[in-house]
């Protein structure tokens, strides 16, 4: 049966506009062939009709709800140490420390760079609510110059949006990765109570009475036999080839819930107070010791519990703190980074136990500032027995005062002691295996943002100089260089900066 013309005229028109309607085009006009149908005559024109741009959709607004568009910015920021040096004898400068956690003078180079939005949305009836969306990506060691090859350590250091003011004026929530971190002791790039670095997320409440109260929920694996191991089997079904099997897979899941108070004297000055508490949890599986032998891995817990004590001045970031933190089972290695050197009988962290005491402090004055912090910290491990190499006793104390000639222009001085000792006895005395050493160094340096302990950028000249006792030098192999000479000079040329990263 054939269809009248008329019809299939109206077809084709029909088709045509759907076309038109259901395709985006950079040109919207109708095909020659389908007449263009004109409105009918009218006293005044219509209105033009609103198209969007064919690059980019428009934003869509609950009108009725939001009194106006979203307003937002990207902000950049970075930490970061650069540092070329040398030992004065043809070699490279190197670390000396001698504890856990020493001085930074002579430390690797290591940057951060934090790509962050922020927005604040606006909505009839309520508090403007504020996000922020944090990326910061690390860079370690080597860099191209110290090895020559096109490869970079790099790390994902935060990934996490959080949101403010949200149906309560003070709180927040956040979700992502995060480091989540309290105030640090910066001559010992170390953050005595309360560091962590989790996959998870938290909220945080802040009132008007200066109280803040946190809590946080997360978890994280390292790549250590303790708590991963993977399989290599035949491919299933006959296939060709071998596939990777995770036999053992136990992430380390992490509670906190942290408190703090300021206690104010006047507008600036006053005390802070906050008390601290993590719970970590692992869970058990099984370990392949060989191919179809396993064993059992039990799960394993342990807890934290501390406090910091502060003052500060309010002016020239002038303060002082002290903190105490208590940690037991598998939270009592240095960190929730740490692998656990000490193992029970029942291949649990047992009895391990570490106590830490700390303190970090900055005042300034005209043109003279002096900085210093120290720690004592006592670890004992799951071993029943007394004399273990696990366990420790150190501690170190360093002293750093500045002079500014200009306000550009200054010079530091930095002193400090270190000693650390083992639970071992040295045969030929019948002692425990102490060692110990101190530091002295000049650091000439330029600081274009005027003066200040905590101002940055600075660019700097290091001297520094290390000598050891002979239990220092016996914690090295035979072979080692430090293990053969009492004195060590470092010469280096430093540079150090931050600016607009998401400290909190």
């Amino acid at each position: 049966m054939r269809l009248p013309d008329r019809w299939v005229t109206r077809l084709l028109g029909s088709a045509a506009c759907s076309l038109l309607i259901s395709t985006p085009s950079f040109s919207q006009e109708p095909p020659h062939s389908v007449p263009e149908e004109r409105p009918s005559p009218s006293s005044e024109p219509p209105p033009p009709e609103e198209r969007p741009s064919p690059t980019r959709p428009p934003p869509v607004y609950a009108a009725a709800a939001m009194t106006a568009p979203p307003t937002g910015k990207f902000e950049f920021g970075s930490y970061g140490r650069v540092m070329t040096s040398l030992d004065g004898r043809g070699g490279p400068g190197r670390n000396a420390d001698l504890v856990a956690h020493g001085t930074r003078l002579d430390e690797d180079n290591y940057a951060e760079l934090e790509f962050r939005r922020e927005d604040r949305w606006t909505f009839k009836g309520a508090d403007p609510v504020t996000t922020r969306i944090v990326a910061t990506m690390a860079i370690g060691e080597p860099l191209f110059h110290s090895s020559g090859r096109f490869d970079a350590k790099l790390a994902v250091r935060n990934l996490y949006i959080e949101e403010r003011d949200i149906g309560y004026k003070g709180l927040a929530v956040w979700a992502g990765s995060r480091m989540y971190r309290g105030d640090d002791a910066y001559l010992l790039n170390w953050w005595p109570l309360d560091n962590l670095n989790t996959l998870g997320g938290g909220v945080r409440l802040n009132l008007p009475s200066k109280t803040e109260i946190g809590l946080q929920i997360g978890s994280n694996r390292l790549d250590h036999p303790h708590f991963t191991q993977n399989g290599v089997r035949v491919a299933p079904n006959n296939q060709f080839g071998t596939v990777i099997v995770p036999i053992l897979n136990r992430p380390k899941v992490i509670e906190s819930l942290r408190g703090e108070q300021l206690l104010m004297m006047n507008d600036k000055a006053g005390f802070k107070v906050v008390l601290y508490g993590e719970l970590h949890q692992l869970g058990s599986g099984q370990r392949e010791r060989e191919p179809g032998r396993y064993e059992n891995m039990p799960g394993d817990s342990g807890y934290v519990a501390g406090f910091q004590l502060g003052a500060f001045t309010g002016e020239r970031d002038s303060h002082l703190n002290f903190f105490l933190r208590y940690s037991t089972g598998i939270a009592a290695f240095g960190g929730d980074l740490a692998v656990p050197t000490s193992l029970a009988a029942d291949r649990t962290t047992g009895d391990s136990r570490e106590l830490s005491l700390a303190f970090s402090g900055n005042y300034e004055v005209g043109p003279l500032a002096v900085m210093g912090a120290g720690y004592l910290r006592t670890f004992r491990g799951a071993s029943t027995d007394t004399f273990s190499y696990a366990n420790l006793d150190e501690g170190i104390v360093v002293l750093r005062p500045h002079y500014y000639f200009t306000e550009r222009v200054g010079v530091f001085v930095e002193g400090s002691y270190q000693s650390h000792r083992r639970g071992v006895l040295v045969p030929a005395t019948g002692k425990q295996l102490q060692g110990s050493l101190v530091r002295f160094g000049v650091v000439p340096f330029l600081s274009p943002a005027g003066r200040g302990s905590y101002v940055r950028p600075q660019i700097r000249l290091i001297w520094l100089l290390t000598r050891r006792d002979d239990g220092a030098r016996s914690f090295y192999a035979s072979d080692d260089l430090f293990a053969r000479r009492q004195t060590e000079q470092f010469f280096g040329l430093s540079a150090e900066w931050w600016f607009n990263s998401s400290y909190r």
